[in-house]
């Protein structure tokens, strides 16, 4: 049956969405009629039609407006032994979805039957909800619910084990600077970077699924800074951190643009890694908003996956008596999720090579980067991750290494106080290269090496919200960063901290670091030092943080501080905020 659906669509962008959909066990030969689908096989038709039926839900609806009339005609004519008006089926339109027992027997088998012990107490749409959950669960991770409990048992083991392996500071064949140290270098790869850019062969990508917890609000913190949204205030201009990774996007391509001499602006595809409950909300932000001037069809909005929640006796919760609880398989979860939502095949088709990836709460982060793009290129690595060096040996930050001979990050709770004070002959930090969550890939290697690693689950033992009420439980989530090992060609770009990273984590009455405050004053410090360089009279910094005026200088005006020397000459140095617009 999938088979027959996936020539109905003749598509590679949407057979390239069955890789998430397990096999059928020994599934009878179809009998087709037409368009319609004929399953013969209680058994099988249960599995396999559910699991087409998943992937039809899967598909934006815009998309598979263009295919209404082939879906439409998918049908499950023995969808269930008893007869379509048997208890255990329902229907939607032309198709039969199986509902509870034949998922109930599946679920009691692998221990999480008391997932439908509410079943008689929900209403019809509940009582959908929750089986086109079930689906969906089973479908994005190899061996269904049977495979969550070894899995959960497996990430415990691990939790509880030291890891192993010799630790290395990075090879310097890794390394190379673009720090401001080698300008004839960095100029090199801004201009190779450019030509691809031109070529249509780039894109960027935001992780931006989070919710704003930390900050104090209920937004996803890519909406920070727009006061229609937030109550924090941020930036001078009132722009969203998604509004200033628009606006360097849409410089970039004028910049290649106006190098290549083309008639007309190449397109930087701009992805947006969403989660379960920020989704609808941050498509919503975009399209109110024009896309903040960037072409529709360039920015691509889709979710990360989700993973049960669990409670310590390994049962998955319940959230409500319809729904199991969730939340966010972490950051690891991009790239099952570019396969999972045909993204891939996307970027493929529109001829992308090379895919930057950041975190949506740097607002330093120079988007799409074509120093970085052309040192990708130069270098044909499979994985190119940025980093700066440590503020000192004690700063809580991971650190990229070499371990049992591969490349990887130690976090900052396991290298330890010895490890971490350690120097190399020259004095510097044995473990200095800071991990900052900017990483850039190869398609190719997003494509394959990417999608075929196991994701390392790492335990998160919390109080979830139930049912029942909060309850002890473990949430797992995967790090983007351990599929660094299976790259064949790594390499490490050390960038200049106070240019590139400016991290916000915390809300700027919390009394911790990382917050809008103190990313406003690296922000303005680093605007400040470009209108110095193009000659305005603005006084050096004093060193005391916050007493210097604030700056901003809109993305629009100039991408790295290049283009300013006009501008300059109409700074007031009096002035407090400097706002060029």
């Amino acid at each position: 049956s999938i088979t027959a659906v996936c020539q109905l669509f003749a598509n590679n962008y949407y057979r390239s969405l069955f890789h998430v959909l397990p096999p059928c066990a020994s599934p009878p030969p179809p009998t087709t009629t037409n368009t319609n689908i004929i399953i013969t096989e209680q058994s099988h038709s249960d599995l396999c039609h559910r699991r087409v039926q998943v992937l039809i839900n899967s598909i934006a609806p815009a998309d598979i407006a263009a295919f209404s009339s082939a879906t439409s005609s998918v049908v499950a004519a023995s969808a269930c032994a008893s007869g379509p008006g048997s208890p255990s089926c329902f229907h939607r339109g032309n198709t039969t979805d199986i509902m509870a027992p034949a998922a109930l027997e599946r679920l009691t088998q692998c221990g999480q039957g008391h997932v439908f012990q509410y079943w008689d107490e929900l209403s019809d749409e509940e009582k959908r909800t929750l089986e086109q959950q079930v689906a969906e669960l089973e479908s994005s991770s190899k061996g269904g619910f049977a495979s969550l409990k070894p899995t959960l048992e497996d990430a415990l083991k691990k939790h509880e084990e030291a890891r192993t392996g010799e630790i290395e500071g990075p090879p310097a064949a890794w390394l190379a600077k673009a720090d401001g140290s080698d300008l004839v270098a960095e100029a090199r790869w801004e201009g190779l970077g450019l030509d691809l850019i031109a070529a249509g062969k780039c894109a960027a990508c935001v992780l931006a699924g989070g919710m704003g917890t930390r900050l104090g609000s209920s937004f996803p913190k890519g909406m920070l800074g727009d006061p229609e949204t937030t109550n924090e205030p941020f930036l001078p201009s009132n722009k969203s951190l998604f509004q200033v990774y628009s606006e360097r996007i849409r410089t970039l391509q004028r910049r290649a643009k106006e190098k290549a001499g083309l008639d007309k602006e190449p397109v930087i595809m701009f992805l947006v890694m969403t989660g379960e409950p920020t989704h609808a909300a941050i498509v919503e932000f975009f399209q109110a908003r024009q896309f903040f001037g960037l072409q529709p069809e360039q920015v691509i909005f889709f979710p990360q996956g989700v993973m049960p929640c669990f409670g310590l006796d390994g049962k998955v919760l319940m959230e409500s008596k319809g729904r199991i609880a969730v939340s966010p398989d972490g950051n690891a979860g991009i790239y099952a999720a570019l396969r999972r939502q045909g993204v891939l095949g996307k970027l493929e088709f529109s001829g992308v090579q090379w895919v930057q990836v950041f975190s949506v709460d740097n607002v330093l982060i120079r988007v799409a980067d074509p120093v970085w793009f052309g040192y990708c290129e130069e270098t044909q690595a499979d994985v190119v991750v940025k980093s700066v060096p440590k503020r000192d040996w004690s700063e809580a930050v991971g650190v990229v290494t070499l371990r049992g001979g591969k490349p990887g990050v130690i976090e900052y709770s396991e290298i330890g106080e010895e490890r971490a004070k350690e120097t190399t002959a020259s004095g510097e930090l044995r473990y200095n290269a800071a991990n900052i969550c900017l990483q850039a890939y190869s398609l190719d290697f997003l494509s394959g090496p990417a999608q075929d690693y196991p994701t390392i689950w790492h335990v998160a033992k919390k109080d979830i919200p139930t049912v029942d009420g909060k309850t002890p439980g473990i949430k797992l989530e995967g790090f983007i960063f351990d599929v660094f090992e299976v790259a064949r060609n790594f390499r490490l770009l050390q960038v200049d901290r106070s240019s590139e990273f400016s991290a916000i984590k915390n809300a700027s009455d919390s009394g911790k670091p990382d917050t809008p405050q103190t990313a406003l004053i690296s922000l303005s410090r680093l605007h400040r030092k470009w209108l110095r360089a193009a000659g305005a009279p603005i006084p050096e910094d004093d060193g005391e943080q916050g007493l210097e005026a604030v700056c901003e200088i809109s993305p629009l005006l100039t991408y790295r501080g290049e283009g300013l020397t006009e501008v300059a000459k109409t700074v007031d140095p009096a002035a407090n905020p400097i706002l060029l617009q």
